[in-house]
């Protein structure tokens, strides 16, 4: 009986996370002012940006991810101060992919390499791989 309980909460674990990743284009998590790519793909021009916002205000720890909201983009901010979420939101804003009401994201041309971390799409992971 208590593996069947155990069970059914993985489960029930498991499906809150494919759910709430469901509307996610890209996920960026930050430490120490440097900026990785989690989860899904975020334009080149777009990830500079966002690594020279990140450097300029010494962000320690902070997630960044872009959703859709009710057919709209969005960028959802955590663990940075409010100045620096409004600035995140802003750099996104100005660029074509805060703009549109098409797809996000379009298909890299080619793909750029992934450690392990990010292949799974967990944040400790990828920085424990990250080559610094």
């Amino acid at each position: 009986m208590p593996f069947l309980v155990l069970g059914l909460a993985a489960v029930c674990a498991l499906v809150w996370v494919v759910l709430s990743r469901a509307n996610e284009t890209f996920c960026l998590s930050v430490r120490d002012g440097q900026c990785i790519v989690v989860r899904g793909h975020c334009p080149p021009s777009l990830l500079a940006d966002m690594r020279d916002v990140v450097q300029r205000r010494q962000v320690e720890r902070a997630t960044i991810r872009a959703v859709r909201r009710s057919g709209q983009p969005a960028l959802l901010v955590s663990g940075a101060d409010e100045f620096t979420a409004q600035r995140l939101r802003n750099t996104f804003g100005t660029s074509r992919w805060g703009k549109t009401n098409h797809a996000m994201s379009d298909a890299p041309s080619k793909r750029e390499s992934r450690n392990l971390g990010q292949l799974l799409g967990i944040a400790w992971l990828a920085w424990l791989f990250t080559r610094r």
